[in-house]
């Protein structure tokens, strides 16, 4: 009795050593695994992990599915990372870090696979949700704003985008690219809502386009965004608006055309002094097109309205004294 007693002892040792011995096994795998710097070497090792562990449930499995998922991901094999996101997603007490990152890679592979464009839009809007939750409870939301609020917003802006027969799409579309510039002021971010803007003006949606690159310009105002917002404010018939923007764009950046609008706008303002300061600089600045339109203009202003009935004389001297005038503001030496 005590015989069996003792093989029967042999007997359950040698079965707890193997499983401990498959345990340390697992173990060793996974760390390994964990460990890799090289994308496809780990999804190598994780495939091969899957494959021998993935069938039964342990601690690991959830963990297993998030590499999954953020592997394929990283490796753009979108159809595999919606499989494990959504079975790493049926787990329950999911850490919310953990919901966000495959909530976004989730709508990031169902966008860009167009499997199910619905769904995208959906999980992007689910990252919204948790990451506005979470932004709450934690004093670090510029991180999950740049990392998970903006990108998320993005998706839903190509998604709307993506229905061009629809303008209150575009409109929208351009708000949440707005919404997704004012968090992160990237440069991804900027060029949708200058994209967006662009067709907001390809529909004669003049306020919206003016809106979006307003927005853009308030962050890094630069001289070529002033000139779109002058000449767009000259289609309003918002002269004193388009004015100011067009002489913000020329003192940023001297420019012939912008100084021939702004001395056809001061001209038609009744401000004659004024644009013939523009329309001489216009002509100095030797553009091929501009240049020579300023000259004509200004010389017809000069000699048909400036003076008109003074001798051909004094006619000259004021032309030539608005020109040589011209020449000093441009740092031009003067015979």
């Amino acid at each position: 009795m005590k015989k069996l007693a003792f093989l029967i002892l042999i007997l359950i040792t040698i079965a707890l050593t193997g499983v401990l011995a498959l345990d340390k096994e697992q173990t060793d795998s996974w760390i390994a695994l964990v460990g890799e710097k090289d994308l496809k070497v780990k999804m190598q090792k994780l495939d091969d992990y899957y494959n021998k562990y993935g069938g039964k449930e342990d601690r690991n499995s959830i963990y297993m599915y998030l590499h999954l998922a953020e592997t394929t991901y990283q490796l753009q094999q979108y159809e595999r990372t919606i499989e494990f996101a959504e079975k790493a997603l049926t787990y329950e007490g999911i850490e919310s870090s953990y919901k966000l990152r495959l909530y976004l890679f989730l709508a990031n592979a169902y966008n860009l696979t167009k499997k199910d464009l619905d769904m995208a839009y959906s999980y992007a809007d689910k990252i919204i949700i948790l990451a506005r939750k979470l932004n709450s409870a934690t004093q670090n939301n510029s991180i999950i704003d740049n990392n998970f609020i903006a990108p998320a917003l993005r998706i839903q802006v190509q998604l709307l985008a993506a229905k061009p027969n629809d303008p209150q799409n575009a409109v929208n579309a351009l708000n949440k690219a707005l919404e997704a510039y004012q968090l992160d002021k990237s440069d991804k971010s900027a060029n949708f809502v200058l994209a967006l803007s662009e067709r907001m003006l390809k529909n004669n949606n003049l306020r919206e386009a003016i809106r979006g690159v307003e927005a853009i310009n308030q962050n890094k105002p630069h001289a070529d965004y002033f000139k779109m917002l002058g000449l767009w404010y000259a289609r309003l018939k918002d002269q004193d608006k388009a004015i100011e923007n067009l002489k913000t764009s020329y003192q940023m950046k001297r420019n012939a055309k912008v100084a021939y609008d702004l001395g056809v706008l001061l001209n038609q303002n009744d401000n004659l002094d004024n644009a013939l300061d523009y329309l001489a600089e216009a002509h100095l600045l030797n553009d091929e097109k501009y240049s020579e339109e300023a000259l004509k203009l200004l010389q017809h202003l000069i000699f048909f309205v400036k003076t008109k009935g003074q001798p051909l004389a004094e006619q000259e001297k004021v032309f030539n004294d608005v020109v040589d005038a011209a020449k000093t503001r441009l740092g031009i030496t003067l015979p």
